[in-house]
């Protein structure tokens, strides 16, 4: 998939992304508490869309950065944070591949979000941006990364009702997916996640995205090949996240090997919020049966 693909894709979408991904709740907990506990000045996020997260990296950050292809997004989250970035901090979103961007600044916590690394289709590619992050790291900071070998289920579905799936403990309510359906199709490499809204029999708005397979070896391969240490924090959103069962990685990657000295505090905090998240279908539908 080239860059250009992808930036042509997410602009057709872009009302799509403001009025249902943009909703997307399921991982706020987790920056809340990295960034209730790490306090840090500067973040930076790399397919950061909108600026979905923005609002939780304001609240001790003076410089939150965000790196997207589609100009569209990146225009609605200026549009969004004009007058709602704190007089004393920046936010700035800024057009670039986030293989090859290059910034002056380094960052006390860079972001990759929502398995963004999944958007592009060689390791080669992933290598590049997980390299490129830690070039922009400060010695001491922290990527965060929240990734996933499948978006969704690792196989092909037929249409199911968004509200009736997962994707509703995603969203803070789930009236806004009324009428909204989703599926996957798996094909060798390809995943293609397609979403619609379909309504009396007749379907008024479609939209579908294609990412490739990561497994989570190739990505702890890549961390290493990149020079960089990780520590899984949960496998899942949520208290879920702290048995084996999740399939997700979710945790922090370093330039230096060593422990997260707060990991328990972290811990500690997902299991006293108790809340039950799936982001894979096959695991949502045998806690429901």
């Amino acid at each position: 998939m080239s860059a250009n693909t992808s930036e042509l894709e997410y602009d057709k979408a872009a009302f799509f992304y403001d009025e249902i991904m943009n909703a997307f709740i399921m991982d706020f907990s987790f920056y809340n508490d990295l960034v209730e506990i790490l306090k840090p000045d500067s973040v930076l996020e790399l397919g950061c869309g909108m600026g979905r997260l923005f609002s939780i990296f304001l609240k001790t950050a003076n410089v939150v950065t965000g790196i997207d292809l589609s100009e569209e997004m990146l225009a609605e989250g200026r549009k969004y944070f004009a007058d709602r970035t704190p007089d004393n901090a920046v936010t700035e979103f800024i057009q670039a591949d986030i293989r090859s961007f290059s910034l002056e600044r380094k960052y006390d916590l860079i972001v990759m979000a929502l398995s963004v690394l999944k958007h592009l289709s060689s390791e080669e590619d992933r290598l590049a941006a997980i390299a490129n992050a830690r070039n922009h790291l400060s010695d001491n900071g922290f990527l965060a990364i929240d990734t996933t070998p499948y978006l969704y289920t690792s196989e092909s579905t037929s249409w199911i009702n968004a509200a009736d799936s997962m994707v509703a403990s995603w969203v803070p309510d789930r009236s806004i997916l009324a009428g909204y359906q989703w599926k996957k199709t798996v094909d060798g490499n390809n995943e293609t996640l397609h979403w619609r809204y379909h309504q009396n029999e007749q379907t008024q708005f479609e939209h579908h995205f294609t990412v490739y397979p990561y497994k989570l070896e190739q990505l702890f391969d890549h961390i290493a090949r990149a020079n960089m240490y990780p520590q899984q924090l949960l496998t899942e959103w949520e208290a879920n996240g702290l048995g084996t069962e999740g399939k997700r990685f979710i945790g922090l990657v370093s330039r230096h090997d060593r422990s997260w000295e707060s990991k328990q505090q972290f811990l500690e905090r997902v299991a006293q919020r108790d809340r039950k998240l799936w982001s894979d279908h096959q695991h949502y539908l045998q806690a429901h049966r």
